[in-house]
């Protein structure tokens, strides 16, 4: 490892303590779905004591911010994105409290250690990604356009940069039918209960019909009333994902006709609401290689190169990495699977401080990289292109 990429590693080494007091508040004051104020107050109050210029309640959201500090003018513009919110109910089960922390200490180690070279750090705090997704109304605002590359960092059971994500949309259906009692006049009646059960059942079919990979899930959002009854109202929620966005909206196509078909059997009606939807990760081999070559000259043991190192689940990250390349970190915090008890029991030990570390470091020495060899971030730029080309131009 050159000098320069063991003072980067020393100096977060050294902050390692006042980063975790920030983790360790986050954590012991759990909030979420836009509510993290005093998640947001903590990490903005500090970097406005160091020097970072602050703007909070970005896009209209009053727990997102934007701190930016710049050396020179005229240089590449890098990003950190990070998270804050918990799970309702369950507290930190997914490790977001590490999350701007460690975006936090990377900026400052680089700061410290890159004075001869112009370019602007800018750090972004996005709340609600466990819900509806604040990235992506920042995203629809104009956030994240102005940088050259987004880093990102997530906790995980190995140090590994993730090649996919999957896209994701939640749905929202409210189905109208005509109320009766269900013994005495059911002729009269049309069940709107009776649509939801058969827009379970059309999507049961087609299961069969879509590419391995993709993940249909849905629930009741309320009870529809006693037995006796013909249902006026019933409430349904959807969750549709796939490997990519471009497939995802061919699936809420045939989504849409498997809710007309239940409508349509039982002579009700139907409202419908759409979220916004979370697109996959596009994942850019030079940044890819660029953390993970990082990884290996800090000698971790852990390190997963497979080319299938994909998320099971879904991230708001993904609507970014369709904008500007990006790249999101794992390093290693708990073997057991993300939002369980276990997430949460692990969010103070001696392996979540290691996390820290490792994650702050290597964003610090994967950022020195793209600062000192501008070409990479040329390069990242032309892989994103290509491969938003081949995603869109497939059959």
């Amino acid at each position: 490892m050159d000098e320069m990429k063991k003072m980067l590693c020393h100096d977060v080494e050294e902050m390692n303590e006042e980063l975790f007091e920030l983790a360790s508040f986050i954590f012991d004051n759990p909030e979420y779905n836009y509510e993290e104020y005093k998640a947001a107050e903590l990490l903005t109050n500090y970097l406005r004591k160091q020097g970072f210029t602050v703007e909070t309640g970005v896009a209209g959201l009053p727990t997102a911010f934007r701190a930016e500090w710049e050396n020179g003018t005229g240089g590449p513009v890098i990003g950190f994105l990070g998270e804050y919110d918990a799970l309702k109910d369950l507290g930190h089960g997914c490790g977001h409290h590490l999350q701007t922390p460690i975006c936090i200490g990377a900026a400052l180690a680089v700061r410290k250690n890159i004075q001869d070279k112009p370019y602007k750090l800018v750090i972004y705090g996005t709340p609600a990604e466990e819900t509806t997704g604040g990235k992506l109304i920042m995203a629809k605002t104009g956030c994240f356009k102005e940088l050259d590359v987004a880093f990102a960092y997530h906790s995980a059971g190995a140090t590994r940069v993730p090649t996919s994500s999957k896209a994701l949309q939640s749905i929202y259906v409210t189905f109208h039918g005509k109320p009766s009692h269900a013994s005495e006049s059911p002729e009269l009646g049309r069940s709107a209960l009776d649509a939801m059960v058969l827009s379970f059942n059309g999507l049961e079919y087609l299961r069969e019909h879509i590419k391995d990979g993709c993940r249909i899930h849905y629930t009741i959002k309320e009870s529809t009333g006693p037995s006796n009854i013909v249902h006026e109202i019933a409430k349904a929620a959807y969750t549709l994902r796939a490997p990519d966005k471009i497939y995802l909206e061919n699936m809420v196509k045939r989504f849409e006709k498997i809710i007309k078909g239940a409508v349509l059997m039982t002579e009700t009606t139907y409202d419908v609401k759409y979220n916004l939807p979370f697109h996959n990760i596009i994942p850019i081999p030079v940044l890819r290689k660029t953390v993970l070559n990082n990884a290996v000259k800090m000698k971790l043991d852990d390190i997963d190169w497979s080319k299938d190192s994909s998320g099971g689940g879904s991230t708001d990250f993904g609507n970014v990495s369709w904008i500007i390349p990006s790249v999101v970190i794992y390093t290693d915090y708990c073997d057991a699977p993300s939002h369980t008890q276990e997430w949460v029991d692990a969010g103070k030990t001696e392996k979540a401080r290691k996390s820290l570390v490792i994650g702050a470091s290597l964003l610090a020495m994967s950022v020195y990289d793209l600062i000192n060899c501008p070409d990479l971030i040329e390069q990242a730029k032309s892989e994103l292109e290509k491969a938003k080309k081949a995603l869109e131009n497939r059959e």
